[in-house]
């Protein structure tokens, strides 16, 4: 489903990476349904799988027939369905993985905060902010390379080579894309592409290591100024 209302059907909002986030009217966002994957790479994450939530009983009645072929009743299709159902094992991770969900949580809110500090005021960087009433996980914590500090890619390589890993979301603009190719000009879509770069802020990092990669960051943006 689209984010957005399509052709008077359900508001859904994707919240793909971001369990357990809120906005304002806690995860989901006040839409009719919010979606959470839990893929590996995701804050909580059961190999494959994710969740619906909603507090329509219709769509939730749809969504669940939709997940088990069509049935309430075994051999009985109510309507045609996928095989959607999560299996024991993923489901065995997830309940454990939720468990420590607050915890981890707050631990990746805790060391993004402490980097965002580490890092205020550096010229050329951009830095994430939270809108007001969001509760956000920090799946990502994703900075702009401004242009005084020269060519993302190579910041991102040099970063690298100093043992700090990152990445890059996303690269390739969808409107850049071969599968949605369009004539339009997004100047600040292409401008976020090219100087989007997501510092490592995941639950099992110390303060230490934060410190490290505040110091790295530090350390070579004052260095792309002097060769600017």
């Amino acid at each position: 489903m689209s984010p957005r209302q399509c052709r008077g059907g359900p508001r859904c909002r994707q919240w793909r990476r971001q369990w357990p986030c809120s906005l304002r009217r806690g995860s989901g966002g006040g839409r009719t349904a919010g979606c959470f994957s839990f893929y590996p790479t995701k804050n909580m994450q059961s190999i494959e799988g994710g969740l619906i939530t909603t507090a329509d009983p219709s769509l939730a009645r749809t969504l669940r027939l939709l997940r088990n072929q069509g049935m309430e009743q075994r051999y009985h299709h109510q309507i045609v369905g996928t095989n959607g159902r999560m299996s024991d094992v993923s489901a065995a991770i997830a309940r454990s993985q939720l468990r420590r969900l607050a915890a981890l949580t707050d631990r990746r809110r805790a060391n993004a905060a402490h980097l965002s500090r580490r890092l205020t005021d550096l010229p050329g960087l951009a830095l994430p902010t939270t809108a007001e009433g969001a509760g956000h996980v920090w799946h990502q914590h994703t900075v702009r390379i401004g242009p005084g500090l020269g060519d993302r890619d190579t910041f991102a390589h040099n970063l690298q080579r100093a043992g700090i890993g990152t990445s890059v979301h996303y690269p390739i603009p969808l409107h850049r894309s071969p599968a949605y190719a369009t004539v339009i000009d997004l100047p600040h879509t292409d401008a976020a592409a090219d100087q989007a770069l997501s510092l490592p802020v995941h639950p099992g990092l110390t303060t230490t290591q934060i410190d490290a990669v505040a110091q790295t960051v530090t350390t070579l943006a004052h260095a792309s100024e002097r060769a600017a």
